[in-house]
């Protein structure tokens, strides 16, 4: 401890009041064009899973009971869709927990996985959601 009672690099000032860093640029923008590559596919998913329960083949379930051949009546996936809703969301808080506090050039690995485990899970569930 120091005179003032206070230790060095503990985020207080001479004042007592607490300093707070400001967030680096390249930071700032790193996270800036991970929104807009994350909400592309956050955008993509929330078209699937409006878009996706109007396909014909939903929409024919009525017809379907109707006629006697309820067999061939599908609901739409709700998990999959949903699960390709929240899964850019999470990804993207994930990789900004994780790169917060490193150095740019790890910031940029962290939401380059991000954005390679959203891509190829989004696929993966849209080519199983096309296929049923």
């Amino acid at each position: 401890m120091t005179a003032g009672g206070v230790r060095p690099g503990n985020g207080t000032g001479a004042q007592g009041t607490s300093t707070r860093r400001r967030p680096r640029a390249g930071f700032v923008v790193l996270v800036a064009l991970a929104v807009l590559l994350l909400g592309y596919d956050l955008y993509e998913a929330v078209t699937n899973l409006v878009l996706v329960p109007q396909d014909v083949r939903y929409q024919n379930n009525d017809f379907f009971s109707e006629v006697g051949v309820g067999g061939l009546a599908a609901s739409p996936p709700w998990a999959a869709l949903v699960a390709n809703v929240l899964l850019p969301v999470v990804a993207f808080v994930g990789a900004l927990l994780v790169a917060r506090r490193r150095p740019l050039w790890q910031g940029a690995l962290a939401f380059l996985a991000a954005l390679a485990l959203v891509g190829s899970v989004s696929l993966t569930l849209t080519a199983y959601v096309l296929s049923i």
